[in-house]
């Protein structure tokens, strides 16, 4: 965790976001979740309220480590500010996201930041969040060119997936491979034909190199391993592979180092979770691109200070450029984001707590 509350710490200086939600902290069988912070809650005016904010953060699926770590960010922050914390993932199902939110709503939340399985249910969740004066700050997955952002909701911040994709692509072919494969997220959400976008803009620039299939897989570890020893088996000449996120790269490179093929074949991931950096410092995984795990902490810092008062001036989309790290630059990235150990304040970062806080979408190794 020190690992990558380090990755944290730089980033939240560089950046500044928030949303809001909530959830039904007594419902059973699932892995949501309420977390009561001690901090006080400031005032729209003079710093002093009773009032206890809730602020509600509903994700895909907590089977995946990037959305893990990002939970724990919007912990963190929550404990920070002084703001009730109630959370659910929706395991990776539309109609359960929809439920989920409904019972965050019937627990009171004031805000909501929400991380859609997909565009289709965003529509019906702002809809209801609307009728209850709930703040709505939406994170990673566009939510559909008829909702707009300032409007419909409060702001939208997310990865520049096509860049992301792009930058995978143009790491494997600069290391020069020929023949890869790709095993894409879900199809269907903004991010994953984002980065497939990016791929193959990527190869529409490099004609010589050839793409021997691609496949939509999904977001975790077991979908990794499946679709990579299937596509390994049609395609035992294949000498990179693009990867939708770290959890698919790092079960490919399990898969190559258990048939021995580790130092044939390159995988490269998004996330930038502390596993793929120990991969590639162990000279396995060779890129991944990431830093994005902080916009739910980022987006319920904005629904926060929307709820005391502290209207979001920022642009209405963030689309964040993001940190790309290979075996060749994994050293600097070390230096400035792991061993720069320092605490995140959260409270800087709040327009609540300093009116003067800025709000930079800037992600550097410089």
């Amino acid at each position: 965790m020190k690992k990558l509350l380090a990755i944290l710490v730089t980033m939240a200086m560089l950046v500044s976001l928030a949303a809001c939600g909530g959830k039904d902290s007594k419902k059973t069988g699932d892995t949501g979740g309420s977390t009561n912070a001690g901090t006080e809650t400031p005032a729209k005016q003079e710093g002093k309220t009773d009032k206890k904010i809730k602020i509600g953060y509903s994700f895909p699926t907590i089977n995946n480590e990037f959305w893990v770590t990002s939970l724990g960010h919007v912990q963190a922050a929550s404990a920070a500010l002084g703001f009730e914390l109630i959370y659910d993932d929706c395991n990776n199902d539309q109609a359960e996201q929809l439920n989920d939110v409904e019972s965050m709503i019937s627990a009171g939340i004031d805000g909501l930041v929400l991380g859609p399985q997909d565009a289709s249910v965003v529509a019906g969740i702002l809809d209801a969040c609307k009728k209850n004066d709930i703040k709505v700050v939406i994170i990673d997955r566009w939510p559909g060119d008829n909702l707009v952002a300032g409007e419909d909701y409060i702001a939208f911040i997310g990865p520049n997936d096509e860049e992301a994709g792009y930058q995978i692509a143009m790491s494997l072919i600069n290391a020069g491979v020929k023949k890869m494969i790709g095993i894409g997220g879900y199809q269907n959400t903004s991010v994953a034909e984002g980065r497939r976008a990016g791929l193959m803009k990527a190869l529409e620039e490099h004609p010589e190199v050839e793409l021997l299939q691609y496949e939509w897989a999904g977001e975790n570890w077991d979908d990794g391993d499946e679709y990579f020893r299937n596509m390994y088996q049609a395609h035992p000449d294949l000498e990179g592979v693009w990867c939708y996120n770290d959890s698919l790269a790092l079960a490919s490179v399990n898969v190559c180092k258990e048939l021995g093929i580790i130092d044939k074949v390159k995988v490269g991931g998004m996330d930038l979770l502390s596993p793929a950096v120990e991969s590639m410092q162990a000279g396995e995984l060779w890129f991944s691109t990431g830093g994005h795990y902080m916009q739910a902490a980022f987006a319920a810092v904005i629904a926060f200070d929307e709820i005391n008062g502290n209207k979001y001036t920022g642009d209405p989309v963030v689309s964040l450029n993001l940190l790309n790290v290979s075996q060749e630059n994994l050293d600097k990235f070390v230096e400035k984001y792991i061993k720069n150990e320092q605490p995140i304040d959260w409270k800087n970062l709040s327009k609540t707590f300093n009116p003067d806080a800025k709000l930079i979408f800037e992600l550097t190794l410089d």
